[in-house]
């Protein structure tokens, strides 16, 4: 039947941590990346047609 898959074995295992204020600064970023206001066709475009 072949060797079992072993899940990594001889590998260090990855560290994904992150430092806080790097997490801050991409949460900021994504808050003006995502934010209509300033946006072509964004929130309440049509009121100024009526």
């Amino acid at each position: 039947m072949g060797k079992k898959h072993r899940n990594r074995t001889n590998s260090p295992k990855k560290n994904n941590h992150i430092p806080a204020d790097q997490i801050i600064a991409e949460h900021n970023a994504h808050a003006k990346e995502n934010s209509g206001a300033n946006r072509k066709n964004g929130p309440g475009h049509n009121n100024e047609l009526s």
